[in-house]
This record gives C-alpha cells, structure tokens and sequence, in this order.
C-alpha cells in the first residue's frame, strides 16, 4: 500500500511525540524536527507509510542518541498486557476467542497514539468476546493452521505480543511456530527483548526480520527471514503495519488487526475501529 499525502502529518506528529519522550531540550528538539521536515519533503510517495516511518525513526534514534526512545512505553504495555493476561486466561478457551484477544492486544499502538491511556485500552479488551469480526475467515484461518507443518506469525506492538502467545496456546494441529520480531527498536514494535518478556519463547522459534521497519520489507529482511517467509504453510501477519507492507503480497497472508487510519478505511472501505481478520487474497 503506497502512502498518501494524510500521512505526513501523522508522522510528523509521531516525531515530536518522539522527540518528547527522550529529551527536554527545545534546541535539540528543534533541530531534529527540521531534519525530519526536510526529509519528509523528499519522500518518495510511492513507499508503504512504514518505510517512511523507517527513515522518520533513524533519525530521531539518531540524532537523540536514543536507540529505543518507546522503552519505558513498551515495558510499561508488557506489565499491563500480563495483568490483563491473567485476569482472562480463563475466558480464552478456544480458537476464537484467542484470534479476538490477539486483536484487542493490537490497541497498544504507540505510533497511531503516543499517550499513555489505560481507559482507551482496556476498552478495547472488555468488547474482545463480543465486538463484530469475520468468523468464517477465522474458521479458514483455523483450517489452515490445523493442517499445516510451519506456521510464521509476524509480530506488531510490545505487550500485544502477551496475546500472540494466547493465540499461539490454542493453534490446532502440531505446527512448528515461528516468531518474527524486529532486527532493532522502531516505535514499540516487538524486538527480542519484548518477546522474551512476553515468553514467546515457551510456544515458539523467535527470529529476527533484521530490519527496523514498522512492517515487513521483503527486500529489506534478511535471508533466514525470508526463507522462513518463503517456505510457510501459513503466515499470519499482526498490525496495520504488516496489513500496509503486505496486503499486495504473491503469498497468502493472513492480517488480524484494528483499523486505526482513516486511509486504511476509505480506500480498503472498512470502518474506522474496525476489527480485521482478513488475508492477502482479498486485498492484493
């Protein structure tokens, strides 16, 4: 999906949101955000919005000396997203139900909403069991699982990757399980670290894409990625993120995720604060 012009001011809001998490000094934030404006100026606007992100974020890491300027945010989804965790476990007790937690936990994105707001995100978990969603694409999704040998779930946000494990607990079938997190830190997607914290490493193989881009980059990633891309019986992508870089993809993906981007919404003609289960044969 090829950015649009609504996306500059998205990201040049998420750079000062950025800026502010890691620094207080207003020269210093100023002389980030004019290379940020400069660079944003250049963008060629045939890229995805994630990769435009990409070179947004290496800046900011770059010229804060910040590597992870989303840390402390992204520590503080995971202890929340295991409280939540415990308190529902127990309601979680088929595929369904698994696939609707594992989009709740999607709300913990920090580059569409950089403020901290338990309200705004424990209201996403208490409609999980009830909100619309397409359950005959979770039962071809669940189909698929059930008879597949290799399963690759592409990881989205920190904390969110609690209820990938969830989700992961109740697959059908015996299919080895990968986990593809981030090379390095980008927003608060998931990297090594996160999903050690969110003991994925209990339910699955975690790798590395070896790239910083809010999505999945094919032609970025490495090649232990891309081979394990290549050769799944089912991929299963997280985020609207993964939907922007991968929604035209050869291979079927599957995407679960909230629609948070009124771009998203219009073109794909979804509902803002819809609840997506959808796949790249639809969507290409």
């Amino acid at each position: 999906m090829r950015a649009s012009l609504e996306c500059i001011p998205c990201f040049i809001r998420q750079a000062m949101d950025a800026c502010k998490m890691v620094l207080d000094d207003k020269q210093i934030q100023q002389k980030v955000m004019k290379k940020v404006l400069l660079a944003t100026a250049e963008f060629d606007m045939n890229l995805t919005p994630p990769e435009m992100a990409q070179k947004i974020h290496r800046i900011i890491r770059e010229e804060t000396g910040c590597e992870d300027p989303y840390f402390d945010i992204k520590q503080k989804s995971t202890d929340m997203a295991i409280e939540i965790r415990d308190k529902v476990q127990s309601r979680v007790n088929s595929f369904e139900k698994a696939v609707r937690f594992a989009i709740a936990g999607n709300i913990m994105d920090f580059g569409v909403k950089s403020t901290w707001n338990e309200d705004f995100i424990m209201e996403s978990f208490n409609k999980a069991e009830n909100i619309a969603i397409d359950r005959d694409m979770i039962g071809k999704l669940y189909e698929e699982i059930a008879q597949a040998k290799t399963v690759l779930v592409l990881a989205d946000n920190a904390g969110e990757s609690v209820f990938d494990k969830m989700l992961i607990e109740n697959f059908p079938g015996s299919a080895e399980v990968i986990y593809a997190v981030k090379g390095s830190p980008v927003i608060n997607d998931v990297t090594q670290y996160d999903a050690e914290r969110a003991d994925i490493a209990s339910v699955a193989t975690i790798i590395s894409n070896g790239v910083d881009i809010p999505g999945t980059s094919l032609e970025q990633s490495s090649s232990e990625f891309v081979d394990c891309f290549n050769g799944a019986d089912v991929i299963i992508a997280k985020g609207q993120g993964n939907f922007e870089t991968l929604n035209t993809c050869k291979l079927k993906v599957y995407f679960l995720f909230q629609v948070k981007c009124s771009v998203i919404a219009d073109h794909y003609h979804y509902g803002l604060g819809d609840w997506m289960v959808t796949n790249s044969d639809i969507t290409r």
